[in-house]
């Protein structure tokens, strides 16, 4: 008698044989991802560490700063508070390099890199004039915002040091752009390490003198040794392109200015810039608003920041190398490489965020108190610490959404959800918590982390709809 088997007979075999089937496949994207990781992170690792010395130059600044009190403090931050919130706007500008460079890399051509280059150093010229002229003003911009007098006074003088080192900071920025998004991230990396040992032994001379050789200028010599340094950047990255003739930025091209390829970088670049710019401006704003409230609590406003910016930068450093990596796929028309960029980057990003939160929970403390020895600074800057914690996973996510973006040369709708969540939902919630309840400084900041959070989950929205 024939009979016939259960199905389960059948279809058992043919389901392993489908898993077993999938197993290679499923191997081959695992071996692909973690490659996509070691490179992600090859790439990222010396951008981090050129983002860490940026930073860190901030850093050494607010701690030589410090002990002059807290009205120098103060004034540094209004000080920065303006030259840098147009430094960030013409950097953003010229980050309309990267994926330009970065695209055209990654279909091969190099001289197309090398034109972006010389159009990028024209423009970073001409957008140094608007930050010199602006830098200095600083001292009137600061009456202007309603500032103290004793701190407006001072951060005039240090935005005024601060102005003749507005075209090397621009220039340098553009043959950083044209290295990075050919992957070569270690010459920008030694430059700034270099530049951070020299900011120390600047600050050192400057802001407390020598005896019998340089006068002690306080504050204001901060601001001097910070343009001194950024001609030595300049100087030493263009050192580098003249030691490497294969890099020679002229070889091949002309180096006239041409429209149309500056306005590409400029198409991409504005909407770039007038992010940073909303991004920056909020923190800027939130800075005078803390003035408002007296020095002590700008001063530890800007204690709180500077810890806060150290751990983004390497946030912004491993996105900046995830949008790099985009660029590179979407040269080479890789799809599946773009996702394993996109997911590599958020890895990073939140994975470090996560950590960092942790660390401002258990020592808020003892990381102020590495800047200044004032009991009311570090009382309240380590309050603000605490909140800074809760949005160290938006921050991350919000600039890992921001650059993987830009890789794709996707500016535009980008500004806008910034200027949405940054200014439409931060800074109300903001001016809201932090003069008409009890919060007072800590409201502000509760307002900024509510931006950061609003701004992540656009922008990952965004990069799940464009690219994914």
């Amino acid at each position: 008698m024939h009979t016939t088997s259960p199905p389960s007979l059948h279809v058992e075999p043919n389901r392993r044989g489908r898993r077993a089937a999938r197993r290679p496949a499923r191997a081959r994207r695992a071996r692909l991802f973690r490659h996509e990781l070691r490179t992600l992170l090859a790439v990222a690792g010396p951008i981090i560490i050129s983002q860490l010395g940026t930073i860190g130059m901030t850093t050494v600044d607010t701690l030589m700063v410090g002990p002059l009190g807290a009205t120098a403090l103060a004034a540094a931050a209004v000080g920065a508070a303006i030259h840098t919130t147009v430094l960030m706007v013409c950097t953003g500008v010229v980050l309309g390099m990267t994926p330009l460079v970065s695209q055209a890399f990654g279909a091969g051509d190099r001289a197309a890199c090398r034109r972006v280059l010389v159009q990028g150093l024209w423009l970073a010229l001409a957008l140094s004039i608007p930050l010199a002229v602006i830098s200095l003003a600083g001292g009137p911009l600061a009456r202007l915002l309603d500032q103290d007098p004793a701190v407006a006074k001072l951060a005039g003088g240090y935005t005024i040091a601060l102005a003749l080192g507005a075209p090397p900071a621009l220039l340098f920025m553009a043959v950083r752009q044209f290295l990075e998004g050919m992957g070569l991230s270690r010459p920008p990396m030694a430059t700034t390490l270099g530049g951070l040992g020299l900011n120390a032994l600047f600050n050192g001379a400057l802001i407390y003198g020598i005896d019998g050789w340089i006068p002690a200028m306080g504050v204001v010599g901060s601001g001097w040794a910070t343009t001194l340094v950024r001609w030595a950047m300049l100087l030493g990255i263009l050192g580098y392109l003249a030691w490497n003739p294969e890099l020679h930025p002229f070889r091949g091209v002309h180096w006239r200015p041409r429209a149309e390829l500056l306005r590409r970088i400029a198409r991409i670049g504005a909407p770039a810039g007038a992010q940073m710019g909303l991004e920056v401006g909020i923190f800027a704003l939130a800075a005078v608003m803390m003035g408002w409230l007296g020095p002590v609590e700008l001063a530890a406003h800007e204690v709180t920041l500077n810890i806060g910016a150290t751990t983004f930068m390497v946030a912004l450093g491993a996105s900046m190398a995830g949008s790099i990596r985009v660029g590179h796929h979407i040269g080479a028309r890789n799809r599946h490489g773009v996702r394993r960029a996109i997911t590599g980057t958020y890895l990073l990003t939140l994975g470090f965020m996560g950590c960092c939160a942790l660390l401002f929970v258990a020592a808020p403390d003892a990381l102020v108190g590495l800047y200044t020895d004032d009991r009311a600074i570090i009382h309240l800057g380590a309050s603000l610490l605490l909140i800074a914690a809760l949005f160290q996973l938006f921050d991350g996510g919000q600039v890992a959404g921001i650059n993987l973006l830009r890789g794709a040369a996707d500016t535009r709708t980008p500004m806008l959800l910034a200027a949405l969540g940054y200014w439409g939902v931060g800074l109300p919630v903001a001016y809201g918590l932090g003069f008409h309840t009890p919060l007072g400084p800590r409201g502000i900041w509760t307002g900024l982390a509510l931006a950061l959070g609003v701004v992540a989950v656009l922008m990952g929205r965004r990069v799940r709809r464009v690219l994914w």
